[in-house]
């Protein structure tokens, strides 16, 4: 029997708890990962391979409408025995539901396999992400001289750290996130400029993820977001202020963080990606250990010509040079944040216990 491909729309509890089972370290499979999406406006979709009614591979997707052109984003692509089979029939599957503007990311993948060129591909790129194995008991001894000198300040000057799921903490995350971009611009780094909107809200109610912040009295100076699954964590965005930085707090935080997924039971904590434009952060995320793995991300285009030009024509109006969308998510390696503090609901939620 051949295989058979699948794009199932808003899914059930069952077939997402289905697909996390498959990549039980992959917080972009989790049901909770979906429903934060679907809570910020995209319908999710199932992409899968089944065999003799055996499932195969499968990932989510998310689909969005605009005045133009309707968007499908594929957050964390796959592990595949055929990508080529899959491809075909998710362009077949992109074409019958008029999608005209499909992205294909990596985010926590284990591989990729995509043809080395895609029908409509309009852009391709090679990212690195940094896996840090935190189930040794002395994972820490792998950490640079400079990690552990920072770590130590850190400790001294007395940091503490808290976990929080309300509107401040992520105002006050974002506002971090934002300093620490500032920063590397004036280093000559590689930032895009474009701020994308993210819905942190989501994340930490959903349950997809935590908000660690280390604080020195009673001031957050660090704040990172993690993702979660049953047995690996993805650090989604984090920013320090300039106070943070001149006592370790980044470097402490993480650490902290990585002996928290440790106690439990994680096997990986994924530091995100870096763009080799972005030198120090390599470095950053390099030297805690960490190993780094090559991974593609694309982007394609299936509309008509006609639909394209009129798209171009939009975007230029509106002053965005980027072409085709970004995600809910955004470029995740860039840690782009845009400040949401007037978006959030006066009341706050629930603290994460």
């Amino acid at each position: 029997m051949a295989v058979e491909f699948h794009a199932e729309p808003d899914p059930s509890s069952e077939v997402c708890a289905t697909v996390a089972a498959l990549s039980p370290e992959n917080p972009f499979h989790t049901p909770a990962y979906i429903e934060a999406r679907r809570l910020t406006g995209f319908r999710p979709w199932i992409l899968s391979l089944r065999q003799h009614g055996e499932w195969v591979a499968a990932c989510p997707a998310f689909s969005r409408s605009g005045h133009l052109n309707r968007s499908l984003e594929i957050p964390s692509w796959p592990s595949l025995p055929d990508g080529d089979t899959f491809v075909e029939r998710l362009v077949e599957f992109c074409h019958r539901a008029r999608i005209s503007c499909l992205e294909i990311n990596s985010f926590a993948s284990r591989r990729v396999t995509m043809p080395t060129r895609l029908p409509g591909e309009t852009g391709r790129r090679i990212r690195f992400e940094y896996l840090l194995d935190v189930r040794p008991l002395d994972w820490w001894r792998q950490l640079s001289t400079n990690h552990l000198r920072s770590i130590k300040r850190a400790r001294k000057a007395g940091l503490q750290i808290q976990r929080v799921a309300d509107s401040q903490g992520s105002g006050k995350h974002a506002c971090l996130v934002e300093s620490s971009m500032e920063r590397r611009r004036h280093r000559g780094e590689s930032v895009s400029d474009h701020a994308l909107t993210q819905s942190l809200l989501a994340f930490t109610q959903s349950g997809a993820g935590e908000l660690f912040q280390a604080v020195l009295r009673d001031n957050v100076v660090s704040s990172a977001l993690i993702l979660l699954a049953d047995r690996g964590a993805y650090l989604h965005s984090a920013g320090t202020s300039s106070e943070g930085m001149a006592c370790g707090a980044s470097h402490y935080l993480v650490h902290e963080i990585a002996n928290i997924m440790r106690a439990r039971s994680m096997e990986v904590l994924n530091l995100g990606g870096a763009d080799r434009a972005s030198p120090g952060l390599e470095r950053f995320k390099a030297s805690f250990g960490a190993t780094t793995v090559s991974l593609e991300a694309a982007e394609l285009y299936l509309g008509s010509n006609v639909r394209r030009k009129l798209g171009a024509a939009v975007r230029l109006l509106r002053g965005d040079s980027l072409g085709i969308p970004g995600s809910l998510l955004g470029r995740l390696e860039r840690y782009v944040v845009k400040r949401l503090s007037s978006r959030w609901p006066t009341r706050p939620a629930a603290r994460v216990q």
